[in-house]
């Protein structure tokens, strides 16, 4: 079955909105969701330590993006740590307590993988 899913790119005002958001809390402000430690390991093997570490570095993210959840949305931040390494932290911003449920490491080329996700999420709209 395909996944209907698809990532939405913020506007510029959305994603400084967002990471505004962001820079109003500390990470410890957002409750941990339980699929984050799913079934007592985490899920993509990134650390807690690294996650609160780089959370605050906010002039890394290069981009962001939402996908429709069952409360709002999701919110994924992706975090440029090297040339071909990002790590993508995922918030659902729009429940109360605010939450973070995921992260993982990406290692591919982000000029090209941004590229096809707007691509993608146009090519749906035209479709609509």
């Amino acid at each position: 079955m395909e996944n209907k899913e698809i990532d939405i790119p913020l506007s510029k005002e959305e994603g400084k909105e967002k990471i505004d958001f962001l820079k109003s809390r500390k990470f410890s402000d957002f409750k941990i969701h339980p699929y984050y430690n799913r079934d007592s390991y985490i899920k993509h093997a990134v650390e807690l330590e690294i996650i609160k570490d780089t959370y605050s570095k906010f002039d890394k993210i290069i981009g962001i993006f939402k996908r429709p959840a069952k409360h709002g949305f999701k919110y994924s931040f992706i975090y440029q740590l090297e040339e071909s390494k990002s790590l993508v932290l995922c918030f659902y911003l729009d429940e109360s307590p605010p939450k973070f449920f995921n992260a993982y490491f990406d290692y591919t080329n982000y000029d090209k993988k941004l590229k096809k996700k707007v691509q993608k999420w146009m090519k749906r709209q035209i479709n609509n």
